[in-house]
């Protein structure tokens, strides 16, 4: 081969070389920003699910102060009312007067400092804590059934569920959501609550015959009562799932399975 040649092809083979290189090193350096770029991104997503979180959180605890001093309002004022008026009916029937009809009152405040004591109940989470998940679950039906525009029904496997006091407020704090939406949009005249437990974990499924909706339908768009349960859901690893036709009702089902309870 001719020296001419042979350096028009070393020419060539190294002009490849030079080129393959660049373009190699060229690719790692684009792979790199790529990757850098998607580990950015990442970080991005997971600090604003950890700020939503802790917003969330933020918005739970204010709740859940609210709601203890409504509690506590009851409890101090409307609760110690009733609790004098049954005094002086109690005097009132020591000093012979025994109608039928002070009886009659008397039973009636009785009832009345009852289901404030329940309703309290309902918004204070230590008194959820104490008396249980499951009886707070059912004294939340029967206070909804007592309202004369459902029927209720309530079936539990269980009397008692061991989780943490933190597990035990968000569950029922969802539970509690899932009957307000009932009542709010629903149109149902009767709600069953499910409480069992399977290998998967503990189950409570909620169903109402209302008007129902279309979960996948283009104008479904969650309302903060649905979107607070998903988030209460994931906040404590649950699962949240809502199945729902027009017509035909809606049934919300929660699945927790106990891991450092």
């Amino acid at each position: 081969m001719e020296p001419e040649k042979q350096r028009i092809l070393i020419a060539i083979l190294a002009g490849t070389a030079f080129v393959l290189l660049f373009g190699f090193f060229t690719f790692l350096v684009v792979l790199s920003y790529v990757k850098r770029k998607r580990k950015l991104l990442l970080e991005k997503k997971i600090r604003e699910a950890h700020f939503q979180q802790e917003l969330l959180q933020a918005q739970l605890e204010m709740q859940d102060h609210t709601f203890r001093t409504v509690s506590q309002e009851i409890h101090d004022n409307v609760g110690q009312i009733l609790s004098l008026a049954k005094v002086n009916l109690n005097i009132l029937a020591m000093n012979g007067n025994g109608s039928e009809q002070l009886h009659d009152v008397k039973e009636m405040v009785n009832s009345a400092i009852l289901e404030l004591r329940n309703l309290s109940m309902g918004y204070y989470a230590d008194r959820v804590v104490e008396t249980g998940l499951v009886e707070a679950i059912r004294i939340l039906l029967n206070q909804l059934d007592k309202m004369g525009i459902f029927a209720t029904g309530f079936h539990s496997e269980l009397e008692h569920i061991s989780i943490s006091r933190n597990k035990t407020i968000f569950l029922y704090r969802m539970v509690q959501e899932a009957l307000n939406n009932v009542v709010k949009h629903a149109h149902s005249d009767r709600v069953d609550i499910h409480i069992f437990n399977r290998d998967d974990g503990l189950h409570i499924v909620l169903t109402d015959n209302g008007k129902g909706f279309d979960v996948n339908g283009a104008d479904f768009k969650p309302g903060i009562g649905i979107s607070s349960m998903r988030q209460r859901a994931a906040m404590i690893g649950a699962q949240f799932a809502i199945t729902s036709k027009p017509g035909k009702g809606t049934t919300v089902h929660l699945i927790y399975k106990p891991q450092y309870d």
